[in-house]
């Protein structure tokens, strides 16, 4: 049930982000503005936010040590043939996607391997993966 509910927020959570990355100008209504890492972590810490806020410090501490926030980042070392991408850094990840829905892959891997990002954060400390 709690997954259910987590993935019905971080879908209506992500309609809403998506809404608000439009930025419509008089010049150019059509134009979008750039992905940020502020969008970034702004769509993460409200996504977190059912988890509790000291879990989005452990994910913010594990991000930044992944790959900065960047929705560009690439990593070009292979592990198991795959070369691991975007914000959360996950093998496969292409990083062209769009940053929330690389978000969303992370926190379903966050979720599916660990439970929450601080039970990630103290195995990457451990290990220097997640």
């Amino acid at each position: 049930m709690y997954k259910k509910i987590a993935l019905l927020l971080v879908i209506a959570v992500s309609l809403w982000v998506t809404s608000r990355s439009v930025n419509r100008t008089e010049s150019s209504p059509t134009q979008i503005r750039e992905w940020t890492v502020a969008d970034s972590k702004a769509y993460a810490h409200d996504v977190v936010q059912s988890w509790a806020d000291n879990q989005y410090l452990c994910l913010e501490k594990l991000w930044t040590k992944e790959s900065n926030w960047r929705a560009n980042a690439y990593n070009k070392v292979k592990v198991m043939g795959k070369n691991a991408g975007g914000i959360p850094q996950i093998l496969g990840l292409d990083p062209t996607i769009p940053a929330p829905l690389q978000i969303d892959r992370g926190f379903d891997y966050i979720m599916h391997r660990y439970g929450t990002p601080c039970m990630a954060w103290k195995f990457h400390q451990r290990k220097g993966w997640y």
